[in-house]
């Protein structure tokens, strides 16, 4: 059980971190995420990603 969670987490980090991770630094400016080397939450970038992509396909699906 411990094992399917974290490769779902290492899964979920892996494909949505660097959606995330743009879709974040432009709605907030550049201001998060922070610097590379400083600490911030990989798991809520990767959820911001997952949310993006979701939303992204939902509009190319309405179309």
């Amino acid at each position: 059980m411990l094992r399917a969670i974290f490769l779902l987490n290492l899964l979920t980090v892996g494909l949505f971190y660097l959606p995330g991770w743009l879709l974040l630094r432009v709605l907030t400016l550049g201001r998060y995420p922070p610097p590379r080397g400083e600490p911030h939450s990989e798991e809520a970038v990767a959820f911001t990603g997952m949310a993006g992509v979701l939303a992204a396909l939902f509009v190319w699906w309405l179309t």
